[in-house]
């Protein structure tokens, strides 16, 4: 019994010893092999992978050095790939493994001109054989208790842009925890990226795979919007100078029947922001910009933004000699350029009726709430360069509150604007907005406006300088349609320092201290009422000539012939009505004026 057993100590032994020789040197040492003369059978550039080893006793196994590409310039590869199997696989009808851990993996991502991707040439596999369609069928059992990436290497290029994308983030650290492809079991996980010219991101959740979906929060830190403005370029002509955004955000994805996207308790902010044209002109300046409270829905098609706060954003516009705003030629929609692909693609089929009747079906609209809104000390520059004499006009600085704004118009919002006018001037209003159909209620007040501004719209029609005016006035604004236009003003308003020069004679023609009009109330197209007109020390200067014209036909510019047909003709029915005028009253105090008839003989005049 004795030697018995010692032969069965013996075999066990050597059976063990057989065991570890082939665990840790034969099997490694084949799968080396075999790895590599499968990386050079298929493989379309250089590729390498340096050490297998493997523990027959804990079922660890470690793949070491794979690089592919050429040296120094490699596509794929990790410097330590590490798992470790649990024996308990063999019982629980799933794959199980205790860990995963990935080293300093390499990762080259890009894309070439006509929109191929390099990882899908690096290897040259054989066709498969086509085989009938099976059943979808549940994934294959795995769970893994932990999955580490550490100090992971990402370069993206993307060459398809009219000018190249490329970001980097060269110390990318992910952790999942409780891997399964079970149902409904998640896992936990945690992903940081950081790029070496800034830029970081968090992500943090759970994840599982049956059914897929995710449920955590991303953050994005000092994200450079320049990494990916050439998509924007290229819909939209706009060149972006300064870009950095922050985002916070929880989500919920769910992609089990239909794409499910939900974003509670977003936060986004973009300082500082500019863009400019292709020419160099500057466009917008934005200091900053914060979105906060704020959810979108991708299955409802909701946007609900709680506040937005905004400072100091400068922008242009101007109104071009064609009529055209210059922002409007900007995003002028221009056919999109076709990739070699797209050209060498034979024509598509004409849709069916079905489909024809779906693409005409008009799709569901997405709503967007503006619950608070409050935009501080902006600056616009207006520009006019349709006229001859090209106008400019600056509002700023401009304050503007909005509330419960409501894209498909189910209530009207509120809004408040406050911003000066010119150098001196304010304006200020006031009340509610409907958009469908269009309507307001205003209270609007004005001080110190320059009349100087309308200068260049009067001098092709009279020969006259304003040399002087300032404008200011309280009104009630009623807005009620648009098509056709009606509208109703109440309230009051004055002209102070007026004074016209008369450009043949260089001599005053009309001229007051002030013009106050109380009692004002217009009905557009129908009715204009002023209760009492006052006037300070006005001025007017009337000349009867020889040929018993005046110097007001002097002033009178000539226009085109048939511009007044023209006009008459595209007046429209309501401007046909006289329209109906009364003044209660007129007070003149300080008034002159000179008079003088030379149709006379002999000429008379006076003052």
């Amino acid at each position: 019994m004795y030697k018995g057993l010692k032969r069965a100590l013996g075999a066990m032994l050597a059976l063990l010893a057989l065991y570890s020789l082939l665990g840790f040197l034969i099997l490694p040492g084949i799968g080396l092999r075999i790895a590599n003369q499968q990386l050079a059978n298929y493989a379309t550039v250089p590729a390498h992978l340096q050490r297998i080893e493997l523990n027959p006793f804990s079922l660890e196994l470690t793949l070491w050095g794979l690089q592919i590409g050429e040296p120094g310039k490699e596509q794929v590869g990790f410097e330590r790939l590490y798992a470790n199997l649990q024996i308990d696989s063999l019982w629980t009808k799933a794959l199980h493994l205790e860990g995963i851990e990935l080293d300093k993996a390499r990762t080259e991502l890009l894309f070439a001109k006509d929109g191929s991707l390099n990882l899908t040439q690096l290897f040259k596999l054989p066709p498969s054989e086509p085989k009938p369609e099976a059943p979808p069928s549940d994934p294959f059992p795995v769970r893994i208790d932990s999955i580490k990436l550490v100090e992971g290497y990402l370069h993206f290029q993307d060459l398809r842009p009219s000018e190249p994308i490329v970001f980097l983030y060269d110390d990318m650290n992910l952790e999942l925890k409780n891997l399964s492809t079970l149902p409904d079991d998640s896992s936990d996980m945690t992903l940081v990226a950081i790029g070496p010219n800034g830029g970081r991101i968090d992500w943090a959740g759970k994840f599982s795979v049956v059914p897929l979906a995710s449920e955590g929060t991303l953050k994005v830190t000092d994200g450079k919007m320049k990494a990916f403005w050439p998509y924007v370029r290229d819909a939209v002509p706009l060149v972006l100078e300064d870009g950095i955004f922050n985002l916070d955000t929880h989500y919920k994805l769910n992609l089990s029947k239909e794409t499910e996207l939900l974003l509670d308790k977003t936060a986004l902010s973009i300082a500082p922001f500019a863009i400019k044209t292709p020419d160099g002109r500057p466009l917008a300046r934005l200091a900053r910009l914060d979105v906060s409270e704020t959810s979108i829905d991708l299955a409802k098609q909701l946007v609900t933004v709680g506040k937005i706060r905004s400072e100091k954003l400068e922008t242009w516009a101007a109104l071009e000699a064609d009529g055209q705003l210059d922002w409007q030629k900007l995003f002028a929609s221009q056919p999109p350029k076709a990739t070699p692909k797209e050209k060498a693609a034979p024509a598509a089929a004409e849709p069916s009726p079905p489909e024809q009747a779906a693409a005409s079906a008009p799709s569901k609209p997405w709503q967007v709430l503006l619950k608070d809104v409050q935009l501080r000390n902006y600056l616009v520059h207006l520009a006019d360069r349709s006229q001859k004499q090209p106008v400019a006009l600056d509002l700023g600085p401009l304050n503007l509150d909005l509330q419960n704004f409501d894209s498909l118009n189910k209530s009207p919002f509120t809004l408040k604007l406050d911003t000066g006018v010119g150098k001196q001037g304010k304006l200020q209003a006031a009340g509610e907005v409907n958009l469908a159909p269009i309507t307001a209620r205003l209270k609007v007040s004005t001080q110190d406006l320059d009349l100087r501004i309308a200068q260049a719209y009067i001098t092709p029609y009279i020969r006259l300088e304003l040399r002087s005016g300032m404008l200011g006035s309280d009104l009630n604004v009623n807005l009620s349609k648009v098509e056709p236009l009606a509208f109703t003003i109440d309230g009051k308003a004055q002209v102070n320092q007026l004074h016209t020069l008369d450009t043949i004679k260089d001599r005053d023609f009309v001229k007051w201290q002030q013009l106050n009009l109380d009692g004002l109330s217009y009905r557009h197209g129908d009715a204009l009422s002023i209760a009492k007109v006052s006037l300070k020390q006005p001025y007017a200067r009337f000349m009867i000539n020889e040929d018993r014209t005046t110097n007001v036909d002097d002033l009178l510019i000539p226009q085109p012939a048939g511009a007044p047909a023209q006009a008459k003709a595209k007046a429209p029915a309501s401007n046909e009505k006289p329209l109906g005028v009364r003044i209660g009253a007129i007070d003149i105090n300080d008034g002159s004026a000179n008079f003088a008839d030379f149709s006379l003989t002999p000429n008379f005049a006076t003052a």
